[in-house]
């Protein structure tokens, strides 16, 4: 996600610090997926001139730094959304190129798909595989999503008018597939969570419960877990909700006495296969269990 002006304010007094006593140096870390070994891949970027791709242990330890974005002037740059293939394959969004990259296991690119509109993914672009490997990529700025055979066939391409109704949306950003095959979408702009069936029809729409309503907060970004439920950060409120697939509210997840989870704000949610979450939090990712402990800070 990169809406928060706030927050990236407060990055640039926080940067000379952190890089001082850094072990990892992110400059802009936000989007994350995991393989079966439960190694991290984490999107990192300034939109500038450091654009990267770490490859994290389950300790935190960089096991591969890619460096494979071009920078392109006057126009945002570096990776935003990220997922694995069935293959270990990594699918990552170059925003500097308006393309997707489709990195090997080991790092190397070995294709590139482009067809969008140079403005494309200016405002987000975010990508997920279904379980049949189906890839569904969201460009933000132009209100789309589209979806790939695993090969990069266009299969279907889903626009619909900015409005509130259950058919419009405004902003679609990161997206998730569910146990059943829907796309979990957080829809920017209604500050709400659509979700929708593999054919891209509107299967149930939420923006929370009476007191605790999606709509008075900022959502950073959702994804399903492992469990099926759904993990949404609110980077206004310092929270990560969990709701079921139905949208009713299971856990609020934030800091407390004697706990502090978020220093910044949560600016990106993901849930690896042993059900941890994962939030980056200024210039840090954050691991913490759905009951709330603090089980790691990698800075």
């Amino acid at each position: 996600m990169k809406r928060i002006s706030w927050t990236l304010l407060s990055l640039l007094f926080l940067m000379p610090m952190a890089h001082a006593t850094c072990s990892l140096c992110l400059y802009g870390p936000d989007n994350m997926a995991f393989d079966a070994a439960g190694n991290t891949y984490l999107v990192d970027t300034d939109h500038k001139a450091q654009s990267r791709v770490l490859k994290l242990s389950p300790q935190g330890t960089v096991l591969a730094d890619w460096r494979v974005f071009a920078a392109v002037p006057g126009h945002f740059n570096g990776p935003d959304g990220i997922a694995l293939d069935g293959e270990g394959n990594i699918l990552v969004i170059d925003g500097g190129l308006d393309q997707v990259l489709k990195l090997s296991p080991t790092g190397e690119v070995v294709a590139k798909s482009g067809g969008f509109t140079m403005s494309a993914f200016d405002e987000g672009g975010h990508v997920a595989v279904g379980k049949d490997g189906s890839i569904y990529i969201v460009a933000s700025g132009p209100n789309l999503i589209k979806k790939y055979t695993p090969q990069g066939k266009l299969i279907a391409s889903w626009h619909r008018d900015k409005g509130p109704g259950l058919d419009q949306w405004i902003q679609p950003e990161t997206i998730s597939v569910d146990t059943d095959g829907n796309l979990v979408i957080v829809d920017w702009g209604n500050h709400r969570i659509l979700v929708l069936s593999p054919a891209g029809q509107t299967v149930r729409a939420f923006d929370g419960i009476p007191n605790e309503p999606l709509k008075a907060a900022s959502i950073s970004g959702a994804v399903v877990g492992p469990d099926g439920n759904i993990y949404v950060a609110d980077y206004q409120l310092l929270r990560v909700q969990e709701f079921d697939q139905q949208g009713h509210l299971l856990v609020t997840i934030g800091n407390s006495p004697g706990n502090t989870l978020f220093e910044v704000a949560p600016n990106s949610i993901a849930v690896d296969r042993s059900g941890n979450i994962y939030s980056t939090d200024g210039l840090s990712v954050i691991k913490f269990s759905r009951e709330g402990k603090l089980l790691a800070r990698w800075r």
